[in-house]
């Protein structure tokens, strides 16, 4: 079995592979723009490149930023906002544990009202 490779070189082939796409989509889109130099056009496409990964890394932040906040706010998982209400049973499973805490907390002996 071999070792996997390391994390830098992963990130250094993906990063080759984007500057390549980069400069394939430069080129391609230099016909667009005939008489602008095709450094100018790889430049463009570079900033593009850049600005879209800034993109997405502020949109992943965000986002894992909210879901953590749904679940430290007692949320059951933040991929049941699709639905209208919350997983079958689970209502039943929590007034359970509910119940159980309330039963914990009372001294005993004591009855408890509902």
């Amino acid at each position: 079995m071999e070792k996997p490779a390391s994390t830098s070189v992963f990130v250094a082939k993906i990063a080759l592979a984007a500057s390549l796409l980069m400069a394939l989509a430069g080129v391609a889109g230099s016909q667009l723009a005939p008489k602008m130099p095709l450094s100018e056009v790889l430049l463009y496409s570079g900033a593009l490149v850049l600005c879209l990964f800034a993109l997405l890394v502020v949109a992943a932040v965000i986002s894992l930023t909210v879901y953590q906040a749904v679940l430290r706010m007692g949320g059951t998982d933040p991929q049941w906002f699709w639905f209208r209400s919350e997983p079958p049973g689970l209502v039943a499973l929590r007034a359970q544990a509910k119940d159980s805490a309330a039963n914990d907390a009372q001294p005993h002996g004591t009855p408890i009202s509902r």
